[in-house]
């Protein structure tokens, strides 16, 4: 990511930071309606969830700037979707309803270039979690 698509992705986090919970459940509709088949992975009430959802998207996109905090955090979060049943192509699926739910929620604020850093903010975001979900080589001499 460039610094301008940082700044991008940032500024639109805080533009919806009130809105982030809004933003969650229109990702969750999405989400169960194009792939019914994973509504099973989630708790039946998604209240708390939403709320996880909005404050670990504003976490991690603020952490993007500092690359080392954003790489624990992502690894950390990838490490626990593991657990949840979280696959690599889940993260294909899940790209263009996050998306669309941004884009729904920005209104006209959204461009082709937010949607260029928000692409660029969800592949290395997916990137890093993927390294979390595999876990570390031993080390040598250990």
């Amino acid at each position: 990511m460039t610094p301008e698509q940082v700044g991008l992705v940032t500024q639109s986090v805080v533009a919806l930071r009130s809105r982030l919970a809004e933003v969650a459940d229109d990702f969750y509709a999405r989400l169960f309606e194009r792939h019914p088949d994973l509504r099973a992975m989630f708790p039946a009430e998604l209240t708390a969830l939403r709320r996880k959802f909005a404050d670990e998207l504003e976490l991690i996109v603020r952490a993007i700037p500092d690359f080392g905090g954003f790489v624990d955090r992502a690894r950390g979060l990838g490490s626990r979707h593991v657990g949840y049943g979280v696959r690599a192509g889940h993260y294909t699926a899940v790209r263009p309803v996050l998306l669309e739910a941004l884009a729904a929620a920005l209104g006209d604020r959204w461009h082709d270039e937010l949607a260029v850093a928000w692409h660029s903010a969800y592949d290395m975001i997916t990137e890093v979690m993927l390294m979390g979900a595999v876990p570390a080589p031993p080390r040598i001499g250990s």
